[in-house]
C-alpha cells in the first residue's frame, strides 16, 4: 500500500480539500427568494431547485385579514433517492397588490410569481370641497 498524496488522490477522485471549498449552502437557505418591485407589478423569484413542476403547489391563504402566499413541494429524485422539499409562507399586502391576478412561471429551478399592482385612482389637480354648516 502506498502512502503518497498523489496515489491517494488518484485512487479516490473525490478526496479533495473540502475545508478550502465553500458551498454557501447556508446563505442560499437563509435567503431563498428575492422580491423585484416594478412600476406595474411585483415579482417574487423563489428558489425551488430540485422540485418538479408537477410537485410544486402555490396557494393563496387568508388568515385574520392577512393574505399569505404558501409555496410547498416535495420531490424524490429517482436516481439518488434524495428528497427535495420547499415550504415557504410570504405575506402579501393586498392594499397595494392585485392578489386576484397572480401568475407563475418556472425556469431553471426558480419560480417567478408575478403579482400586478393595483392601479391607484388619480385625483384631479384641484377640487373644491363643499363646506357644510354644523347645527
Amino acid at each position: 500500500m502506498f502512502n503518497d498524496d498523489f496515489f491517494t488522490i488518484a485512487l479516490d477522485p473525490f478526496n479533495w480539500d473540502k475545508s478550502s471549498y465553500k458551498f454557501n449552502r447556508e446563505e442560499k437557505d437563509m435567503h431563498p427568494y428575492s422580491v423585484v418591485s416594478l412600476p406595474d407589478k411585483t415579482i417574487i423569484v423563489h428558489n425551488v431547485l430540485g422540485i418538479d413542476k408537477k410537485d410544486l403547489k402555490i396557494t393563496r391563504k387568508i388568515e385574520k385579514d392577512t393574505v399569505y402566499l404558501v409555496i410547498e413541494g416535495q420531490t424524490k429524485d429517482t436516481f439518488t433517492g434524495k428528497e427535495y422539499s420547499i415550504s415557504s409562507t410570504l405575506q402579501v399586502d393586498e392594499r397595494q397588490l392585485n392578489i386576484e391576478n397572480i401568475s407563475c412561471n418556472m425556469k431553471n429551478g426558480l419560480v417567478y410569481i408575478v403579482i400586478p399592482k393595483k392601479q391607484l385612482k388619480r385625483l384631479d389637480n384641484s377640487t373644491t370641497i363643499k363646506i357644510t354648516q354644523l347645527d
